[in-house]
């Protein structure tokens, strides 16, 4: 049996699906130890066709479900339920995986003593337009290399402002769930069963991989940032035109349903700035030290 399932929803856009699958052909870690599962949720394009054409080099299944909507997260599902590796790895249509990062994906589950969610790094997503020619230039048959340059040209993870501020041991973070985003994350599959994986309820855009992060988290998962579990988002169109107004919409959402002290920070802008969560409660609690003081 493989050690990691790879599980990738998908929906009409074969291409970036190829680019995707073709980063998994290149990896180190051997072909033996990974299958790829990918879940059709209602294309009507050439999809299945790609994912057959991959199959002398990957062990690949596909799967397609009824056209009923915006059903990532019942997508996601029905390919952990198909999986057969002890850890799952979620990696959205058009997100590119660097040769290695399966691989670092292994070692850190392997390496823990405990259940584990892994957040794996993403360069290019929501890129600055001054780096669209950059963007322009990659070559999606060399993963290692675009991430060098995108590296180097500062398109990094949106996230990595977050890192800035607050560590990268985001085990410390009050509220890690926040950035357990699954265009790349991992855990174990038990774990994932155990939470009840993903809340089908959710059926726009975003905030479906949060709350299951919450329920791992509140099942006592450690979760772990490593930027050697590198990829790149390859340019494409986004799934809405409002990403920020998405996530606000998911965000209270998760917390009426959780009611958690963490989650009823969602919403709350200090000092006239946008802030993550983790960054909202670390503020809070220093305006709380600093007017105790007074």
């Amino acid at each position: 049996m493989p050690a990691i399932s790879v599980v990738i929803p998908t929906y009409n856009r074969s291409r970036l699906l190829h680019h995707t699958l073709d980063a998994l052909r290149r990896q180190t870690l051997p072909a033996d130890t990974f299958e790829v599962v990918v879940v059709d949720d209602g294309g009507s394009d050439d999809s299945e066709a790609v994912v057959r054409s991959f199959a002398d080099d990957l062990d690949i299944t596909y799967f397609w479900q009824p056209d009923a909507g915006f059903r990532a997260g019942k997508a996601r599902n029905i390919g952990t339920a198909i999986a057969s590796g002890r850890y799952v790895v979620y990696v959205d249509t058009g997100v590119l995986l660097a040769t290695t990062t399966l691989a670092t994906h292994l070692r850190i589950h392997t390496g823990s003593a405990y259940p584990t969610a892994v957040v794996g790094y993403v360069y290019g997503f929501e890129v600055d337009p001054s780096k669209d020619a950059v963007m322009a230039s990659l070559d999606p048959a060399d993963v290692d290399a675009a991430i060098a340059d995108l590296h180097a040209h500062g398109a990094l993870d949106v996230r990595e402002r977050q890192y800035a501020d607050l560590g990268e041991n985001i085990t410390s973070w009050p509220a890690p769930f926040d950035i357990f985003w699954t265009c790349h994350a991992s855990a174990e599959r038990e774990a994932l069963f155990a939470a009840g994986l993903f809340d089908e309820s959710f059926t726009g855009w975003g905030g479906e991989d949060v709350d299951l992060g919450v329920r791992l988290f509140r099942q006592d998962n450690v979760f772990v940032m490593d930027r050697a579990a590198r990829s790149l988002h390859w340019p494409h169109a986004k799934e809405v035109e409002d990403l920020q107004e998405s996530s606000a919409t998911a965000a209270e959402r998760i917390h009426r349903k959780y009611d958690l002290w963490t989650t009823s920070f969602y919403g709350k802008d200090l000092q006239n700035e946008k802030y993550s969560l983790n960054k909202v409660i670390q503020l809070s609690a220093s305006r709380r030290e600093a007017e105790g003081a007074v």
